[in-house]
């Protein structure tokens, strides 16, 4: 009856999980203190034993490792072991063990169900999940960069039950994209940038989804910069109040690279090496915040020449510009252009000014 009234105890204590592991831990505790006493108390007279031992032949016996170098003489402290540590303590040490595998997994359990929160900080976070072979395409060319390869990365999305694969600082939240709770549970007010797909190519009204969760991650996070992915040209206006927003129109990227590849065979195998992190010698960009001494771009295309780095295209004002015989150099513009490595604006502006060695 008593064994029966105990095993009962220790399940409720399992269920409540906060009263339980503080009620186990104080059972513990007591179990613990109380063969130490009355091993010394009963024993010291016997063997020689301080109470610094005694402490320590109660821990190596609640754990079940029993050295064997102490072991109780007198009935006494036999009965008090058989009290303290056989009957109390070490039922409640399995169960506190118990109660922590079943922790762990219930948070594994949850992390891939989407249903945890994360503590990333500086992370990037995808949104929507339109098929396994493309998300995992993004994270692996994202990871490719040695600047972003161990950057914590979460997923959102209401489209699968759990994550299908398992990387590293690679997480999961389930919940709806438009839910400003999801993204508490992301983290994505110390998030560095966000990457929002589009749920279906086949949708047409993919576009205003996509505009729709730019909108409430702008108000949620105003500076974290938002990559998002727009299939219809004629839907930018959408976007058009969104700052730190960057628009990717992927089915046009496309179809321009397969009439590109139909007129100039070649174009497509070199697209795809110069867009690609794993690839030495990719597209990169830099933004000039101290404008160096008054010069064209066509000069500033021959010292980046000279130092190995290739000049594509600037953006000046919003506009894109390939030529450089008329435009000069400016605060804010946008360099594009192709390198080994990305270049940190201060060294940019001395390959530009060719004060480098």
């Amino acid at each position: 009856m008593i064994i029966y009234s105990i095993n009962r105890l220790l399940r409720q204590v399992r269920r409540r999980k906060a009263l339980g592991i503080l009620l186990l831990l104080s059972v513990i505790a007591i179990s613990i203190s109380g063969n130490t006493l009355t091993f010394y108390l009963f024993d010291r007279e016997v063997q020689d034993i301080t109470l610094l031992d005694s402490l320590w032949y109660s821990v190596v016996s609640i754990t079940t490792i029993g050295y064997g170098d102490f072991y109780p003489i007198t009935p006494e402290a036999r009965i008090s072991t058989t009290l303290f540590i056989v009957i109390v303590g070490l039922a409640t040490f399995t169960t506190a063990v118990g109660m922590a595998v079943d922790w762990v997994a219930e948070i594994r359990h949850k992390e891939r169900k989407g249903m945890g929160k994360s503590q990333s900080r500086d992370h990037l976070v995808i949104i929507n999940f339109p098929s396994e072979s493309r998300v995992r395409q993004i994270i692996r060319e994202y990871r490719s960069d040695p600047q972003h390869k161990g950057t914590d990365i979460v997923l959102i999305s209401d489209q699968i039950e759990e994550l299908p694969f398992s990387w590293d600082e690679v997480s999961f939240i389930r919940g709806w994209p438009l839910d400003e709770d999801t993204y508490e549970r992301a983290n994505l007010s110390y998030a560095k940038q966000a990457i929002v797909l589009s749920p279906s190519h086949s949708d047409p009204r993919s576009d205003s989804l996509v505009a729709s969760i730019s909108f409430v991650i702008h108000r949620i996070n105003p500076v974290v910069n938002v990559i998002a992915e727009c299939l219809d040209v004629r839907h930018a206006v959408l976007f058009n109040e969104f700052e730190n927003l960057s628009l990717v129109f992927t089915l046009e990227v496309s179809n321009n690279l397969l009439v590109q590849e139909a007129q100039d065979p070649g174009v497509t195998q070199l697209t795809q090496m110069i867009t690609s992190n794993r690839v030495k010698g990719t597209l990169a960009s830099t933004k000039i915040e101290n404008t160096p001494t008054p010069m064209t771009y066509k000069t500033v295309a021959k010292n980046l020449l000279d130092q190995g780095v290739n000049l594509v295209g600037v953006i000046q004002d919003n506009s894109v510009r390939m030529d450089f015989s008329d435009i000069e150099i400016s605060h804010g513009d946008q360099l594009i252009y192709i390198s080994g490595s990305r270049i940190d604006p201060k060294n940019m502006i001395d390959l530009i000014s060719g004060t480098t060695g």
